[in-house]
């Protein structure tokens, strides 16, 4: 289930979230869940990021912030500028700002991640355009709706510019 205040521990000034729980959407085709306590600073924003098998974000670039994250499980490969990558359960990989990047899950299961970021505009984009939900599982097939333009659009809100397609399999 999606974190409740009431699924967030307080010990004095600790705070902390359960496996299982935190605020949660459905975000083009994946599943995020913030994994901050309620309660917590936004910043540094840590999101658990669960990505269908063959899934892969547009080519994008975040002016601001270095997109970093540690791979818990599945496998990817991963562009940056002109350098390509693999990924692999325990890799920790960090884009810097300003080169764009993509990925794409190349295991035949799903890849599970945790994104480190130092400002939450990511998280403010994935609010912007995700839906919440309750079920942290992947989303229906088929369930995104929002058009390109749209989507161009509200990640220029959120220090995120769209500057090519997915990452294509022969590329990986």
């Amino acid at each position: 289930m999606a974190g409740a205040s009431g699924e967030t521990k307080a010990a004095g000034r600790a705070l902390s979230t359960e496996p299982g729980t935190g605020r949660a959407w459905w975000f083009l085709g994946t599943l995020a869940v913030l994994r901050n306590p309620d309660g917590a600073p936004r910043t540094p924003t840590i999101i658990e990021l669960t990505i269908p098998s063959g899934g892969s974000p547009p080519l994008h670039v975040h002016k601001n912030l270095d997109d970093s994250f540690l791979l818990l499980d599945g496998e990817i490969a991963v562009r940056c500028g002109d350098q390509r990558i693999v990924a692999h359960p325990g890799s920790y990989v960090v884009l810097p700002a300003g080169v764009e990047h993509t990925f794409r899950v190349v295991s035949a299961g799903p890849a599970r991640m945790l994104l480190v970021h130092a400002a939450d505009d990511f998280l403010g984009f994935i609010e912007a355009v995700g839906t919440p939900t309750q079920a942290l599982t992947l989303p229906p097939a088929g369930m995104y709706d929002l058009n390109r333009e749209e989507l161009i659009r509200i990640g220029a809100e959120h220090d995120l510019s769209i500057v090519g397609p997915p990452l294509e399999v022969s590329a990986t």
